[in-house]
């Protein structure tokens, strides 16, 4: 089995591109970015269930046995999708709280 090196992230969205959403279709991999770009036309077509749709194809960082990755992703000032992938961070969330001090206001 070849390693994956990019999926392609595509999103359904409404007609202003104001509201945006993963598309149901299962995330396509492929073993390189240059064949997930030549998908990519093919791919968007499918999409029926939002007027508009957009994808993006991104490289994958190398993951180990039981590694995932996150997908953040978000459209520029022109509509154009913008996406990365990163390592989900599966340590536990910690956070710190201290009480305000009395004497400094807010």
């Amino acid at each position: 089995m070849e390693p994956i090196v990019a999926v392609m992230l595509i999103l359904g969205c409404d007609h202003s591109m104001m509201v945006c959403r993963q598309s149901a279709r299962p995330v396509e991999h492929y073993a390189s970015v240059e064949s997930c770009e030549a998908d990519k036309d093919i791919q968007v077509r499918f999409v029926d269930d939002y007027p508009m749709a957009v994808a993006e194809c991104i490289k994958v960082p190398a993951l180990d046995a039981g590694q995932k990755i996150v997908i953040d992703w978000r459209l520029d000032a022109t509509n154009g999708l913008l996406a990365e992938a990163r390592l989900r961070d599966t340590g536990q969330m910690t956070a710190e709280a201290a009480m305000p001090s009395e004497a400094g206001g807010v």
